[in-house]
Parts: structure tokens; sequence; C-alpha cells
């Protein structure tokens, strides 16, 4: 029998994308729900997106529509992009012609998801969500990301009530738990999700303790990044044979937001300034952040550092960047693994990245890496200064590091886990399982 999957989650997400990829030659039926309207990542494929619009007639209409969406959410994540690309799409049920649109526009209103103030468009929420589940009747709904895709698929749930409902995995990406739990309204409905998910997974050990602590009565699978590895041959090409003592260059993770701390990054840096003469200090991912413009700014106009923004860029440019980089510097305080720590390490740059992420679990302080307080500018320059002037450290830190990418981090390897990962959950369903269940 042919195993079924109907993942939910963000369409544009390029973790989600290489997740799905591992697995899309398996011979499983894959699904997707998306939770917002949004671009499907180019990336994704052997899957088949659902939307609630796409059966409108005549064309003219589905065009009216789709361009009056598109106002209604931001255009940085919908931009001229397709909605679905080449992906086959589906909808979930066909939308009755309605003149003027804005009765049915008005369904893409956000409500919420439970006791957080975390909401969903309405033509994206649970009650659709549920309504495609009992229509598609999937052995398994794997929820990825906790904060919007499994809010959601936790209320459709419930508006089964006592009805069976197939057999639930949610991923813990990112400061799902770790910072969402110090919350005492999203505690709470973290807590109703992991009493009743039937497994859970992250990327993180420590992720599985506070799952644990916080009610998890379900199956914790392996741990996996999240990323789905990288391709280590292509890997290999972009490597450079300068070793990370000879480049003059530091890459920084621009993100300044409820977790992001570029700022304070960027004030460590100055505080070096005195030693960075030689140094370009490229900031990436900033493009929503105003304070880290005018930061910018100031330290090239007023500090004369060789500062600049790098505008978004593909995976494989950004690989290029870390290749020519002595040091990455991450500041937040919050997350899971970082994917540019990952790619910094594949690439040979110094990670100096702060403790509030698992970077504890992936390289040795003070030995291939520094791990820092999200909050402390001396001690993270102090870090910095370090890795600038121990040519050592560095270089011997890339050679650790690249082992550690080989063995963790191989995507050849990690497809084996992952499809090994959702075999272990079918071997636990029975054959007839959820499909006569929903």
């Amino acid at each position: 029998m042919t195993r079924k999957i109907l993942f939910v989650g963000m369409p544009d997400s390029p973790h989600a994308a290489r997740w799905i990829n591992l697995v899309a030659d398996q011979g499983w039926d894959l699904h997707f729900f998306p939770v917002y309207l949004g671009p499907v990542h180019r990336l994704m494929r052997g899957v088949t997106m659902h939307h609630p619009w796409l059966q409108i007639r005549p064309r003219h209409l589905f065009n009216e529509l789709t361009g009056r969406l598109r106002e209604l959410f931001s255009p940085g994540s919908v931009g001229q992009r397709p909605l679905v690309g080449a992906l086959p799409t589906r909808s979930i049920f066909p939308l009755p012609v309605i003149r003027p649109l804005d009765r049915y526009l008005s369904s893409f209103k956000s409500a919420p998801l439970g006791e957080s103030d975390v909401c969903a468009p309405l033509a994206f929420g649970p009650h659709v969500l549920a309504r495609l589940v009992r229509q598609l009747k999937p052995d398994l709904i794997h929820s990825m990301e906790f904060q919007h895709a499994g809010y959601n698929v936790l209320r459709a749930k419930e508006l089964f009530g006592n009805k069976p409902f197939p057999k639930w995995l949610a991923t813990n990406w990112g400061s799902d738990i770790y910072y969402y739990r110090r919350f005492s309204e999203h505690h709470q409905q973290i807590t109703r999700l992991l009493k009743s998910v039937d497994y859970y997974s992250c990327e993180c050990e420590r992720d599985v303790g506070l799952a644990v602590e916080m009610g998890l009565i379900g199956k914790s699978m392996p741990v996996l990044p999240n990323t789905g590895g990288f391709d280590l041959e292509a890997i290999v090409d972009l490597r450079k044979e300068v070793p990370p003592s000879a480049r003059r260059m530091i890459m920084v993770k621009g993100y300044q937001h409820f977790a992001g701390r570029a700022l304070t990054a960027l004030d460590a840096l100055l505080s070096c300034s005195d030693i960075l003469g030689d140094y370009r200090i490229v900031v990436y991912s900033a493009e929503n952040s105003i304070e880290v413009y005018e930061r910018v700014e100031e330290l090239r106009h007023f500090h004369g550092m060789n500062i600049s923004l790098l505008a978004y860029s593909s995976h494989e440019k950004m690989l290029k960047y870390f290749a020519h980089a002595r040091i990455y510097l991450g500041v937040s305080i919050s997350d899971a693994i970082s994917t540019s720590m990952l790619e910094a390490m594949a690439m040979g740059a110094f990670p100096i990245q702060t403790n509030t992420a698992c970077c504890n679990e992936w390289f040795a302080d003070g030995v291939s890496g520094f791990s820092i307080p999200p909050d402390d500018i001396e001690i993270i320059g102090s870090k910095i200064r370090h890795a600038i002037m121990n040519d050592a450290l560095v270089d011997c830190a890339a050679e650790i590091n690249w082992s550690t990418v080989c063995r963790r981090v191989d995507q050849r390897l990690l497809q084996k886990k992952e499809v090994a990962f959702y075999d272990q959950i079918f071997e636990d369903i029975e054959p007839s399982g959820s499909r006569s269940a929903a």
C-alpha cells in the first residue's frame, strides 16, 4: 500500500523543500498544505500542493482573485514569483463564482489559532485543513514548525472531536519551544500540542528534554537537522584552497527581530575596529531591518569600517561567501541549529555562535568554535579578537569542523536516516491505519 503523507508548513521555506526532496523518490504519495498564501520554493519537488481557490473559473476571475490576494499579503513574501510553479496542484474545494469578490476575500482575514496571539488566514486555517484531511485520508500528517503549522494542525484535530484523526508528527523548528515556552499563552498551547502528537522531532538534543518537560507523551524521533543536509560533492568544488588564516572576510548574520541580535554583533565588531583594517565585513539576511541598515551606514561613514550589506542570495552564493570568510558571527537570544553556522563550518569559516543555539552539540567551545552569550559585547569582542589573532586556531578548527560536517550533514547519509525515520513511523501504523479512520 502506498503511504500518503500530508505536510503542513510554509510553502516558500527552503528547509521544508530540502527535507521533502530527500523522500520525494520513495514512491510515497506526498501532499502539502500551505499555512499562508505564498510562492512555492523553487527547490520543492515530488509533492502535490493544495490550495483553496485553484478551481475558480473562468480564468480571468482566478487572475483577479490572486491579484487581490497579493494586495493583502506582504509583497516580500509573494513578489512576482508564481504561487505554485510547475508542481501538481489541487483545490481543497471548488469555490463558487462570487461577484464582487469581497465576500470571499473576507475569508482571508486572520483568525486566532489558540491561546496565543498567533493567527492564520481563514482560507489556510484549521477548518480548511480539516476538510482536506477528510478528503485526502493521509496515513501521516507532518507539521513542519510549531507556531503556525503545529498550532493549525492542533486546532484541526480538535475539530474532529471524538472522530479518529491520522497519526501526527510535529517537528520543532528553531525557537519553537526554547523561546516561546517563556510566554504563558504559548506555554499552554505548546503543552497541549505535545500531549496531542503521536510523534515529535527536532534538531537539538536540548529540545528533546524541553519537550518531555512540557508534557510530550508521544514518541520522540531521532534528532536530525531540519535542513536536509548538504551536497558535499558540490561543496568540495566550492571550498577554497586558501586556509581560513589567510582569509580577510567576516560574515555576520543580520537578523534583528524577536530573536536576532545583529546590532549587538555589530557593536562587538566595532570594539575590535583597531585590528579590522584589512578585513571586509559582510552583513547578510538584514532585508527587513532598517536599524541594521542604518547601523551599517554609521559604521562605514563615521567609523571607517569596510562593511557592506549583502542582498538576498542563493544558497550556492552564500556558500561561496563563507568559503572566503575567516569568521562567521551569529548572535541571537534563541535558535536551534543555525543553518548559517553549519554552512560556515562546511566552508571553513570559524564559527562564533551564541550559546542560546545548540552550537555546543556541534563544536567544542574554544577548540573548533566559540560559544558566546547573546548580550555581552565585551565577551563577544574578545572572542572575535582571539579568532583574528590566532591563525592556528582557525586552521585547526576548519579541519575538525569539516570532519563533523562529513559525518553529520552529508545529504546522502541524511537521506537514508530520513527514509528510516518515516519507515519507523509507518511500521507503527496498522495497515488500515488512518485511511479508514479519517
